[in-house]
């Protein structure tokens, strides 16, 4: 065989190697990928959830955070019509409805066994419920005893004059929990009494001023700079917040919820996630990895283990709507501007 004709045969033959390994890599299952979005504070659950999920069901599943819980949300409603991420987690109840207004969701109307009836807040069938806690008064105990003063019990005692000077709450311009501070005194006062409230509010506040957030309250209480605090009951368990104490008397309920969006491109993959986080196997991660209370009553609960349990509860008021953006101007234009 001649040099010309060997060379032709190699070509033929390298050719259909070539086209046989493309054929077999075309054949194989390609892994199924879900991106499951979320505020940056979830992050620890949101990795939990995915990896879990991608073991269970062999598929890639990573989150992604993403700022604050209503950056989210505007980013979800942004990019309603061609979404990045197929699911999202950490919807917080007071900003929901912006989300299925605007037409971002899937909606399933799912039925998950094991998840009680009342733990449901959206009756559009949307979001469904991932977690809670609660947000309340608490303070330092230790510090309100050397100065001769009795814990706080109401909103309203906050105003006292012996409390010049030692409350704060989170920047709701910069902070999910700030805003849930907010919606906490809205829907309890109503919006125009519960502006009157914090205008009167804004007197009694620490010198350290409005931390960002939950880190930088957390590290004020820490050292002692604030000895009352609008924000979450979780400090009283916290090791790293030593001294502190729960009001009891009442405490807003703070849900978080996990949706699917419209157009995601995995979206049949979504719904299962969706199932998963709802299941006990999922349920079983909030409580390790996000200092918050499962939905389901039989789930692992290790860091909540002695959580104060407020005597009333305070939901959500669903008449106000999704005002949290109005709520964030108002507030930087009358509250911290002054």
């Amino acid at each position: 065989m001649s040099i010309r004709n060997l060379l032709i045969v190699l070509i033929v033959v390298a050719g259909v190697i070539v086209a046989f390994l493309a054929m077999s890599a075309f054949q194989q299952p390609q892994t199924k990928k879900l991106v499951i979005v979320g505020p940056a504070g979830i992050s620890d659950l949101g990795q939990a959830l995915a990896k879990k999920f991608s073991e269970k069901y062999g598929v890639n599943a990573t989150f992604i955070p993403l700022g604050g819980a209503v950056e989210m949300v505007n980013e979800l409603v942004r990019n309603k019509d061609n979404p990045p991420w197929d699911v999202a987690i950490g919807i917080p109840e007071f900003y929901y409805t912006v989300l299925v207004e605007r037409g971002v969701l899937h909606c399933p109307k799912l039925s998950v066994e094991g998840v009680p009836p009342e733990e449901f807040w959206d009756p559009n069938g949307c979001v469904y419920p991932l977690d809670k806690s609660y947000i309340g008064i608490v303070y330092n105990a230790t510090a309100l005893e050397r100065l001769g003063l009795r814990p706080p019990e109401t909103l309203d005692d906050l105003l006292r004059p012996e409390y010049k000077g030692l409350v704060t709450y989170p920047n709701p311009v910069q902070s999910g929990t700030g805003l849930a501070v907010l919606s906490w005194i809205m829907s309890v006062k109503g919006e125009e009494a519960g502006w009157a409230f914090l205008k009167q509010l804004s007197g009694q506040i620490a010198k350290v001023g409005y931390p960002s957030g939950f880190t930088a309250l957390r590290s004020a209480l820490k050292r002692g700079d604030v000895v009352i605090a609008l924000s979450w009951y979780s400090h009283v368990i916290d090791p790293g917040t030593p001294h502190m104490r729960a009001a009891t008397y009442s405490a807003f309920l703070y849900r978080e919820g996990v949706a699917v969006l419209k157009n995601a491109k995995n979206r049949d993959l979504a719904v299962e996630f969706v199932k998963f986080a709802l299941s006990k196997e999922g349920q079983d991660l909030v409580d390790p990895y996000n200092y918050m209370l499962p939905v389901r009553a039989d789930a692992v609960v290790k860091n909540n283990v002695g959580l104060p349990q407020p005597r009333s509860v305070v939901v959500y008021n669903p008449a106000l709507g999704s005002k949290a953006d109005e709520w964030r101007l108002r507030w930087q234009r009358e509250i911290a501007s002054g």
